[in-house]
């Protein structure tokens, strides 16, 4: 490596070494270099009066109405997904509870309309029909009582804050 370019990556370097930084073995390269190359060595002390100018400088300070109003959005947030994740654990299970319903009520439904040989008669009549409205019926409850839960849940939201 030639001297100006040594000098280059040693310049380069200095904020970092004052700093500490830098690995051991640079470290090292630098303080020899610097203790045999004036014009560095001039360098490195401006750069440390730097870093002790701002050391002396005071700390900034959040405001006690900022840290407060920062934790009230924080937890505010938080509530907001733990009832997000809440709201998709009952949507999901009454989903499912609509499934099991539906299910559950064909197998019901056939049997109170036919007998118990009549479940495994793989021909529609008309019960299917009635077995449809009775699923959309089953399901539009299933929503009704997710669009009342969801309303109550923000009604009492708006209500909190």
């Amino acid at each position: 490596m030639s001297g100006t370019d040594e000098h280059a990556e040693i310049r380069e370097q200095l904020a970092l070494f004052v700093a500490g930084a830098l690995a051991a073995e640079v470290e090292t390269q630098i303080a020899r270099h610097t203790a045999s190359c004036p014009t560095c060595a001039a360098e490195l002390e401006r750069w440390q009066l730097i870093s002790g100018g701002l050391r002396r400088l005071p700390t900034p300070q959040a405001s006690r109405a900022l840290l407060e109003r920062t934790r009230a959005m924080v937890s505010a947030q938080i509530a907001v997904r733990a009832e997000q994740r809440q709201n998709r654990i009952v949507l999901i299970l009454l989903v499912c509870f609509s499934w099991v319903v539906t299910v559950a009520g064909w197998t019901v439904f056939r049997f109170m309309t036919g007998g118990f040989l009549s479940l495994f008669d793989i021909q529609f009549h008309q019960t299917w029909l009635l077995f449809a409205m009775f699923s959309a019926v089953t399901w539009l409850a299933g929503a009704s009582a997710a669009v009342l839960l969801s309303a109550r849940r923000q009604r009492e939201r708006r209500l909190a804050l």
